[in-house]
């Protein structure tokens, strides 16, 4: 047995029984062989002169044992490069930080208290009939702006434009835009200025069909102006029968030469069923015009909108199991919960959380969106993404309330202040106002 470490030729037995010949053994009567016999036959071979015995190198140490925290093991996973087709998974995910449980009526309840499904009522007095209409148009996309207030905030460091507009596609009563309205609007579109409140308003009330290029084209330019073109997110509202639902309209760069496409978002669209949206075509109707209305400014849009989701709403809502009287088959029925409005600002809430991580590198929005509906159709995944919605709901309606950080009264005073100063002087001396209120008992009276 030759130890490493020790010059060659250097052998070592160690004490044990006698070491015994074949010959020997097979002598009848043979003595054993004594040990001082056995050490003389296998004498060593003689030490080079000088020589020096080496010690064998100590084993290496054992690695330290450590215990990880649940949250030091999931960032320990994190820092690690994430295998192919998983990496957008895990940083949504990390994303999902909702602590509270929660069912699925108590979303439902959280849902309309936050006001986020349009539960508002709007009513005003003035002098001028013509104003007046335009002063609720507005008072009214400033309700809408206190929820998009949040995910500007969000997207603080993210090149996403994120405009104070709504596109409502439900029935509503419209007006003609005025020829010298259309003119001016359409002036400072090309050249990437902003509207006033009363130009925005008289685009509001214009038909579907007219509006929504505005909006598109306005949105845009906006985009470009503030150097944020590395989206555009937009709320939609549209009417499904018997209740309204909410959408969205994303435009993301196809290019680096100014190219972007649209993208509507329905929360509970599936490829794999029949559905057909109107707000699909009426988006896809209105592009041409867009493209027009954005001419000189470089901005160019692909003319077909593509409609993307995997039902979220639904997969977070219920599943029932049943057998028919007569049938062996067992038919599953999934049944998503009223809370469309926040499943939108859930995936906006997300797009810009995991682009915020990245350090401000934007994905796909409909890849953050099937990540999400992957981690939603797990049952852990499941909980996570209600807890996440909870948060989101509880976090606005929080920041509304009057111990919030941004009350509702004073938040609503301070936009209908910035409006006032750009009312035609007529409408402002002769007085007027408006009064307001949202879910959850806050109410507000503007007077002018």
């Amino acid at each position: 047995d030759y130890s490493p470490g020790r010059p060659v030729g250097y052998r070592d037995f160690e004490p044990g029984r006698p070491v015994q010949r074949k010959d020997d053994a097979k002598k009848p009567g043979a003595s054993p062989q004594k040990p001082e016999d056995a050490v003389k036959d296998s004498a060593p071979l003689p030490e080079p002169e000088h020589a020096e015995m080496v010690p064998p190198p100590p084993p290496p140490p054992p690695p330290p044992m450590r215990s990880l925290s649940a949250g030091a093991l999931k960032r320990q996973v994190l820092e690690k490069p994430a295998a192919r087709g998983r990496g957008l998974r895990l940083r949504v995910e990390a994303t999902l930080r909702g602590t509270v449980a929660v069912t699925g009526k108590e979303l439902v309840a959280l849902y309309h208290q936050s006001g986020l499904g349009s539960a508002c009522s709007l009513s005003a007095q003035a002098a001028n009939a013509e104003a007046l209409k335009l002063i609720l148009k507005i008072a009214g996309q400033r309700l809408r702006d206190l929820y998009t207030d949040p995910l500007q905030r969000q997207a603080k460091g993210v090149r996403v434009h994120l405009p104070h507009l709504y596109i409502d596609l439900q029935r509503r009563k419209t007006a003609k835009l005025p020829g010298d309205v259309q003119t001016v609007v359409e002036q400072k579109i090309r050249r990437l200025e902003r509207w006033t409140c009363f130009e925005k308003a008289h685009v509001l009330q214009a038909p579907h069909e007219v509006s929504i290029q505005y909006l598109l084209a306005y949105a845009l330019a906006r985009a470009k102006s503030s150097k944020r073109t590395a989206g555009v997110w937009i709320p939609l509202g549209m009417n499904t029968g018997a209740q309204g639902h909410a959408n969205a309209i994303c435009l993301q760069p196809v290019d680096g030469q100014g190219t972007m496409k649209a993208l509507i978002y329905d929360p509970n669209y599936q490829k794999d069923q029949q559905h057909w949206v109107h707000a699909q075509k009426a988006i896809n109707d209105a592009l041409p015009g867009v493209q027009k209305l954005l001419e000189g400014t470089g901005i160019r849009v692909v003319r077909q909108v593509e409609l993307f989701g995997h039902g979220l709403q639904t997969k977070l809502g219920t599943t029932e199991q049943g057998r028919g009287w007569f049938s062996s088959k067992v038919y599953t029925t999934h049944q998503g919960y009223p809370i469309c409005g926040a499943v939108v600002q859930l995936l906006a809430s997300t797009w810009l959380d995991v682009a915020a991580a990245a350090g401000g590198a934007l994905d796909d929005v409909a890849s953050v969106e099937a990540a999400l509906s992957e981690i939603a159709s797990e049952p852990e995944g499941k909980v996570l993404v209600q807890r996440k919605v909870a948060t989101i709901l509880r976090n606005l309606t929080q920041s509304l309330s009057p111990q919030g950080s941004e009350p509702f009264t004073e938040s609503m005073r301070r936009r209908l202040d910035r409006d006032r100063s750009e009312w035609p002087c007529d409408v402002v001396t002769k007085g007027g106002k408006i009064s307001m209120s949202i879910t959850g008992g806050q109410s507000y009276t503007y007077t002018w």
